[in-house]
Formats: structure tokens, sequence, C-alpha cells
């Protein structure tokens, strides 16, 4: 089994593939810090199929196993992260619909790894403490004994998901800066601009500040958030970015309901904007029709997400979101649970209505040849 993960990452690696992107998209720590992480990843991989007493040396099918052991049926997206994951790092072989794991042991702790990366770079901190939390809720809530959102999200841990979700985590920034870049050249003189998912404001941060910087303020600027919590935040990180002169205002926004029931008035806007927020639509091509009823004549939707690089390939970092009900509840209608390939958003756009859709970086599946750990990429439709 030969080991994909972790390569020596630099952004020189991608040559020319990167030119449509601002040259600020990546902290000068982050080559260092994405390839810390990733051996991280591969790790704490492993430690969790022990964990699990997954059988090395014998084919594993997932629906066998769930039934063997007894886990709920929703375990699914959480246990082909798992399995995949293996196989992008090299401890796995995919046969059909079953891998054959090899030797897990034999590394480094994970533990070993974090405080390695920390002392490093402390910003990167809140990473491994989401990663590491969601390896130690896996067996339970694989057993149905504690809900995925119980265990990760809770009074004593919303302050992580702050800092994770934040533009000082170089880890996740670049997502950030990808989709605000998007932004800021589809964007006309004065946007009204509407945000959906704007979690803890960091993407909000940043589209902001790019809208400022290149001559287009917001006329209007409507942050929302279905969390409470994430609400209040987001809201007072977006509005400390903005001019007096912008209109602001925060709301709760349900991306699944229907926006004539949340009083969102039709074709309002010149600018919707969503980071990794859309993939969480329970229905996505009538939620993108909903947020295409939202945008007035020659309007533009920026969507920043983590792009999947196959139709069932692993998106390293998966490991939280796949213990999350609202995420599981995303799969089928052709597409996995969670993220998206490019094609599938492709495709659920154009069923959307959409006519024209474009990608930042326009050469992603080549970056992706070049490292397969790289995944951020920004959708622009109109």
């Amino acid at each position: 089994m030969s080991q994909r993960l972790p390569l020596p990452l630099s952004t020189s690696m991608f040559g020319s593939l990167l030119d449509d992107l601002p040259a600020d998209i990546f902290d000068p720590t982050f080559p260092g810090a994405c390839e810390r992480l990733d051996h991280y990843v591969g790790v704490l991989a492993r430690e969790v199929a022990r964990e699990l007493s997954l059988p090395s040396g014998e084919l594993v099918d997932i629906d066998a196993l769930i039934e063997a052991r007894g886990w709920t049926l929703s375990s699914r997206p959480t246990l082909h992260w798992l399995l995949g994951t293996l196989e992008l790092y090299g401890f796995a072989q995919r046969h059909g619909h079953a891998w054959l794991i090899g030797e897990l042991d034999g590394h480094d702790p994970s533990s070993a790894l974090k405080v390695v990366a920390v002392e490093a770079d402390p910003s990167v901190a809140p990473a491994y403490e989401v990663l590491a939390l969601a390896a130690r809720a896996v067996p339970g809530v694989l057993a149905g004994r504690i809900r995925g959102e119980e265990a990760l999200f809770g009074p004593q841990t919303m302050g992580l998901w702050f800092s994770y979700f934040s533009n000082d985590n170089p880890l996740y920034a670049p997502s950030n800066r990808i989709a605000a870049a998007a932004a800021a050249r589809a964007a006309g003189p004065a946007p009204r601009v509407l945000e959906v998912g704007g979690g803890g404001g960091s993407a909000a941060q940043e589209i902001g500040r790019r809208l400022v910087a290149v001559a287009k303020t917001p006329w209007l600027y409507h942050f929302t958030e279905l969390q409470p919590a994430f609400l209040r935040r987001g809201a007072r990180l977006a509005q400390a970015v903005l001019p007096p002169t912008t209109a602001f205002k925060a709301f709760r926004y349900d991306i699944n309901e229907p926006p004539w029931t949340q009083e969102v008035e039709a074709r309002q806007y010149d600018l919707v904007v969503a980071v990794n927020t859309v993939h969480l639509a329970r229905h996505l091509p009538a939620t993108l029709a909903m947020l295409r009823s939202l945008l007035a004549e020659g309007g533009v939707l920026v969507l920043g997400e983590l792009i999947r690089p196959a139709g069932e390939g692993t998106v390293h970092l998966e490991l939280p979101f796949s213990l999350l009900s609202s995420y599981r509840e995303t799969a089928g209608e052709g597409r996995p649970a969670g993220f998206l390939t490019e094609a599938m958003w492709r495709r659920a756009l154009h069923e959307a209505g959409f006519q024209q859709v474009e990608l930042l970086p326009a050469q992603l599946s080549r970056c992706v040849d070049a490292y397969p750990g790289f995944y951020c990429a920004a959708l622009t439709a109109r």
C-alpha cells in the first residue's frame, strides 16, 4: 500500500495554476502548517480505526460492519470518511464496495504531533482541537449513545468553533479569502449583498474588506445565520469592517426554507454569497433556485466551498462534520453526504437555472493532481 499524504507542500509547486488568485490568499505559514496537519490526520485516522477495532488484513464492508456492530444506520458517512482516509494515506486498499485495511500500528501518537505543530505555530491549535474532539466522539456517535451535535457543539466548545472558523486560523482562512476574492471580482459598484450561513463572521470580514478595497463598498449588507450565538458574534464582526454608510442588518435565515416565509423579498440583491454553507442544503437544486430568486437582474451567486476531489473521494478534514445530522442528511439524490465535486456543483447550479458557472481557481482539478489535499474553491454563478 503506497502512501499519498503527506506530501512536501509549497505554493510554488502549483506554478501558474494559481495565477488567477490574489497573492495574499495563502499565509506564508500555510504550507508548513498544512503539511503538519496532513500528517496528523493520517495518524488520527489510524488511531480511530484502532479504537473501533477495525480488522486488519481482511475486507471491510461498511454496511456489513454497521450491522455486525449494531451501529446506527447514519454511521455510513463517518465510516466512509475513515476508510477513505486510510486509503488516501496508503493504509487501506479499496476493492469494489469494501476496503482491505493494512497495518495500523507503529507510529507516533497524534497527541505528540499536535504538540509539535502547535509549538511551530500556535494559531493552528483550533484545527487540532476540533479534530481531536471529533475523534473522541466517534465511538459514542456510531453507537447512538450521543448525537454529534451534542458531542461537538455546546457552551464549553462554542469558543473553540469561533477560533476554528477564524481568519486567524491559517488552515481555514483561505476558504474565506478565495470566496471574498470571487465576490470582489463579480460584484458591481455599491452592491446589495446577502450573506447566508455567515457563521461567526470571518467570511464577512474578508468579503467586506475586499469589496471596500476595490471601491465596491456595499450599499447594503444583510448578514444571516441560523445559530443564535454565531449570529450575534458574526453580526458584530461583519458590521465592524463596513463603513457607517452601508445599511447593515442581521437576521436568522434557513437555506432549506422558502425566502418568502422568512420575510426576504425576491430580486433585491446584487450579490448573494455563502461560504461552506450551501452543501448542507437538504434539496440542493431547490435551495439554489431559491437563492437565485433573490438576485436582481444581473445579480451573482458566489459559493465558497470545499470541493470533493472525486465522486466518492474523501476530504481529509471532514471527520467532525460527518458526525452531524445536518451533514449526514444531505446524502442522496446522486450525491454523497456533505461536500460535492465540481461536476456535482455545476449540475445542481444548472438545474437551478444558472446559465454561467465559473470556478476559482479555474485549474482546481490540476491543483488536486499536484497536491491531493487542495480543496478550497469558489463557484460564481449567473
